[in-house]
């Protein structure tokens, strides 16, 4: 069955986003070429590995070494023959004499048109061009030109070059840095020119990385090329419905995770009402068991009236007394308001040396530094990951990484603790003012029936034969209080279990909120992959749509010398026969500013803030 020609120039497509090795079983040999800042050659050496055991393998090494394992190499001229342990991968370096690349690689710098050295180009301002070209090595005697891709990597920092132009390359942007990435295919070369203005001028080393590309498909073209221009226009219009529809599902989900955020702000206010009114549960208990003591000294008191004058008095003395308790409250209650709020709490910080407004600007100023800092740590940590000589490294820069997000945590939690102190003190000085306006009106009113005690018993110094029927009144009134006593009882220990029950509804719906924000940036991650990828399809769908027939045949030529059966071979030596894959590691010299001589050895701390603030965390 023939293979459609879009599926072939789909795969090539990819090419210009992924370069995937194919691993194997037997013999690995990465090959780390380090260049001049001019592409030249300067030195060459292969780390090559194995799964163990008794090893003997060829190479024209000036020297090599052991790199995992302890032991010794013997090297008898192009031999090199050494013992491991069995099922345990190991690597050993192997220096290069005299090494010829597949590639002949040229990197030529112009400053306003005028050719410039690398060394004289570092520090100049004005008009740049750098001009990459690459063509094959007719003195390396291998097969790896016409079978092995490249992908060239230069990175530009956006604070010393503007208008950077690069015909032909993938643009990325790596924090404050422009990635510039070229894809090669197969025996092609390549020749292209990087422009853009600098303003002192310096690179970083450039990386091209080599390596067999294996499409896995057969291309036999049949010349229907309607084929690939119809599929490509219904992979656009299919890609474009994707992205409308992802962009639906993520305004559905902003929508989810805003009725989500006004739940919790609604169980938030309802547990904080809940606390409040727990926390005032025993008031409620202690002032209602004070009430019925005081009908109960009533009680006593009017059960002991006789005839005596006396007895009257009692009375008298013992509402007097629940009039004092109460305007005591209501005094109390006072001073409480006025001294219960979060502008209150924060003078007393600021009087102790903590401003709240100016500590939680910093919280926040300092979160957003550390993010941006966490970003360029991933960054770097991005691009060095994989390449074996820098795994300490990576795994350094992982460890800093956890430890500033934990730090963006502490801030925002931080952060956090102050708006809810703020939100609680309103809340409860809210309340102390209701209870405030609550007690003035009890004290109100008992002023009342105070004035109606004192008339009363100003009454019954002549009618003394009506106090059996006031202290049966009084008896039942102590009896039916005595029930509402129970009650309150009963209800504020309802209240608590309700409180308790409560805080977990609270965390379920934190955990709910979180879960939501997860989605959202799922969503949008989703949403900014569909656009990317609606992008590509749109470019593919121009760029077949006025593809002619000697373009498509140029196109099943490179496809077919990519997917022909391929024998991989040794980079170090015709005479290592089991070799699973060959990849090549080609850096380039950075190009730097000289630091001036006249540089007085103490000069301003340049300790980045990144530094400054893991200090904090070091020992002596």
């Amino acid at each position: 069955m023939k293979k459609k020609i879009l599926s072939a120039f789909l795969a090539v497509s990819m090419l210009e986003t992924t370069a995937l090795p194919v691993f194997a079983t037997g013999k690995e040999e990465v090959v780390y070429v380090s260049a001049g800042s001019d592409g030249n050659t300067d030195s060459v050496y292969i780390v090559n590995s194995f799964d163990g055991g008794d090893i003997t393998d060829y190479g024209e090494y000036s020297s090599v070494k052991l790199m995992n394992v302890d032991g010794s190499v013997e090297q008898k001229g192009d031999e090199i023959t050494f013992s491991s342990p069995e099922n345990q991968k190991v690597y050993y370096q192997g220096n290069m004499k005299n090494p010829e690349i597949p590639w002949i690689i040229s990197i030529r710098y112009f400053l306003g048109g005028n050719e410039l050295s690398p060394d004289e180009i570092a520090g100049k301002s004005g008009d740049v061009e750098i001009r990459i070209n690459i063509s094959e090595n007719e003195k390396c005697k291998s097969d790896f030109y016409d079978n092995y891709a490249l992908q060239c990597n230069f990175t530009l920092d956006t604070e010393i070059f503007k208008n950077i132009k690069a015909d032909g390359a993938t643009v990325a942007n790596v924090g404050s840095k422009k990635q510039i990435t070229y894809m090669v295919l197969a025996g092609r070369g390549l020749e292209k020119s990087i422009t853009a203005t600098a303003n002192g001028f310096e690179m970083p080393s450039a990386s091209i990385n080599g390596i067999r590309m294996n499409l896995g498909i057969d291309i036999d073209y049949d010349g229907n090329i309607s084929d690939l221009t119809d599929g490509a226009e219904k992979l656009d219009n299919g890609t474009k419905e994707l992205y409308n529809g992802a962009v639906e599902l993520n305004g559905g989900v902003s929508d989810l995770n805003d009725g989500i955020k006004k739940l919790r702000d609604g169980i938030n206010t309802a547990q904080d009402g809940l606390s409040e009114l727990n926390s005032k549960s025993s008031e409620l208990k202690n002032g209602s068991s004070e009430i019925k003591n005081a009908l109960v000294t009533i009680q006593s008191a009017l059960s002991s009236v006789s005839g005596n004058t006396n007895q009257l008095e009692k009375l008298v003395s013992a509402s007097s007394q629940i009039k004092s308790g109460i305007d005591s409250l209501c005094d109390g209650l006072g001073i409480l308001k006025n001294s219960v709020g979060f502008e209150q709490y924060k003078n007393i910080l600021a009087e102790n040396g903590l401003d709240t407004d100016t500590l939680k600007s910093a919280n926040e100023q300092a979160f957003q530094q550390i993010t941006a800092q966490i970003t360029e740590l991933k960054s770097t940590l991005e691009q060095i990951q994989n390449i074996p000589q820098y795994a300490e490294q990576a795994e350094n820069l992982t460890a800093q990484i956890v430890q500033l997000e934990t730090i963006t945590k502490l801030l925002s939690g931080n952060n956090a603790f102050i708006g809810g102190t703020e939100s609680y003190l309103n809340n409860v000085s809210g309340a102390v003012e209701q209870l405030e306006s609550g007690c003035n009106e009890l004290k109100e009113k008992y002023a009342e029936f105070d004035s109606a005690v004192n008339s009363l018993a100003s009454s019954l110094s002549d009618m003394l034969v009506n106090m059996s029927s006031l202290s049966d009144g009084i008896n039942t009134l102590v009896s039916e209080y005595s029930k509402l006593d129970n009650g309150i009882i009963d209800y504020t220990d309802g209240v608590s279990k309700l409180y308790s029950g409560f805080k977990y509804i609270n965390s379920g719906t934190e955990q709910l909120a979180k879960g939501g924000i997860t989605l959202s940036d799922g969503t949008a991650e989703l949403v900014s992959g569909t656009e990317k990828l609606s992008d590509g399809t749109g470019e593919l769908r121009d760029r077949t749509s006025v593809i002619d027939t000697p373009a498509t045949e140029e196109l099943t030529n490179t496809l077919d010398c990519m997917t022909k059966d391929y024998k991989t071979i040794s980079f170090a030596s015709d005479k290592n026969k089991d070799v699973s894959s060959v990849q090549f590691v080609i850096s380039t010299k950075a190009i730097e500013i000289p630091e001036s001589e006249d540089t007085p050895t103490e000069t301003e701390d340049k300790t980045t803030f990144r530094q400054k603030f893991l200090n904090l965390f070091r020992k002596d």
